[in-house]
């Protein structure tokens, strides 16, 4: 029962200061609607890139799965961000520089592969919507032609790897072929020992001819599995130009400033009522007696 008149109390002491609330939430309200038509408008476009498996891989479908592989794609967020990267799209758009690079990347550029997926979204945050949609687009292309120049970079490396141990196993095989020649032109000082350097060297020789064998099938390899080794990195949506800023977002202002306005004004005629109360039940103190009756004493 105490507790179901305090709650009328409470709910009577609201009503009669609705106005209050009113005026609060109002003047938030207006404020922020203020604030929003004040705030330079700033757009935001995306650009889409899938990352597909290496062609050239036999388990392209259970790769394409694999958590420990999707987490591997993070890489492209860090080539799609880098600073370098950046740097060339400021001065391709010519993007003004009032504040440092990083602070200038975090506010305009945002990448991120989203869980589970194997797409790559380029977002470009301007006040124009055109040099935004353009800015993704630029560093989208960007990336895949650095994830290419990457891939053929590690395939050169591994041509040029590979052609140095062919000729590294050619000079074996003419050295052996030399020895071979040498220990069969040799006079025979015994049967046994002549027998045994004839075979050590065309052993020698034999097991060069098969390294150089070898080599030179993994330089055809290497040749024509060339451009399959890395991912495949394609453009799949540049974008669109942006009809509606992202920035201010208008209505949610308003409902926050509306909420705060709220909460705020609920929580000050709680106290002003709580204080209320305690000063009509806290006891009145005597007061001391000023004078002492001096007529008929």
């Amino acid at each position: 029962m105490p507790e179901t008149l305090e709650m009328l109390r409470y709910i009577e002491h609201l009503r009669r200061r609705w106005r209050a609330i009113a005026v609060a939430c109002g003047a938030a309200v207006g404020l922020a609607l203020l604030v929003a038509l004040l705030t330079t408008p700033r757009y935001t476009a995306t650009a889409l890139i899938i990352i597909e498996p290496p062609a050239g891989s036999d388990s392209r479908v259970a790769v394409a799965v694999s958590p420990i592989y999707l987490e591997s794609l993070k890489s492209y967020e860090l080539l799609a961000s880098g600073d370098r990267l950046f740097l060339d799209a400021v001065e391709h758009f010519k993007l003004p520089r009032s504040q440092s690079v990083d602070a200038l990347k975090d506010s305009v550029l945002k990448v991120r592969i989203p869980r589970n997926t194997k797409v790559l979204e380029i977002s470009a945050t301007l006040h124009n919507p055109v040099q935004a949609q353009a800015l993704a687009l630029y560093i989208a292309d960007q990336t895949v032609r650095l994830a290419r120049d990457i891939t053929r970079d590690t395939e050169r490396e591994l041509i040029d790897d590979t052609q140095r141990q062919i000729g590294e196993a050619r000079a074996r095989v003419e050295q052996a072929e030399r020895a071979w020649v040498h220990a069969s032109e040799e006079p025979m000082s015994g049967v046994t020992d002549r027998a045994v350097q004839v075979g050590t060297a065309q052993a020698e020789r034999d097991a060069a001819r098969a390294a150089f064998d070898a080599a030179e099938r993994r330089l055809e390899e290497t040749r024509s599995t060339a451009g399959q080794r890395g991912e495949q990195l394609k453009v799949m949506d540049p974008g669109v130009v942006p009809e509606r800023p992202s920035w201010p977002n208008t209505p949610l202002m308003l409902l926050a400033a509306f909420l705060v306005a709220l909460v705020a004004s609920l929580l000050y005629l709680t106290l002003e009522l709580s204080f209320g109360l305690e000063r009509s039940t806290a006891p009145r103190s005597l007061a001391p007696l000023a004078r002492v009756k001096t007529g008929n004493d």
